[in-house]
């Protein structure tokens, strides 16, 4: 487990899992879902947790290998994203728009 990003582990490593694309059609369709199946309080955190990765000062590299092996991450974000801050401020949008 993430010390540092204890929810945001949760949601990456359990939302976008290996088998992701079995069960959605897309990773919007994912965040989606989280926002759906999460507690307010889970939400608030996750969304704490992606601003202070995003204000990081990591490379993209960095990212990287931080997303996908320290993480758990298995979305590929470079397919549809220029860069992971990009795709990580999208997220954290969504959630921030997320009016339930």
């Amino acid at each position: 487990m993430n010390q540092d990003y204890p929810e945001l582990q949760q949601f990456l490593a359990g939302y976008f899992n290996q088998d992701w694309v079995d069960d959605h059609k897309s990773a919007d369709e994912v965040i989606n879902y989280f926002i759906s199946d999460s507690s307010e309080e889970t939400k608030t955190i996750v969304q704490r947790e992606l601003e202070r990765l995003i204000s990081t000062e990591k490379t993209e590299q960095e990212l990287e290998d931080f997303l996908f092996s320290e993480m758990g991450c298995y979305y590929y974000y470079l397919n549809e994203w220029s860069d992971g801050k990009t795709w990580l401020k999208h997220v954290a949008l969504v959630l921030s728009n997320d009016e339930t």
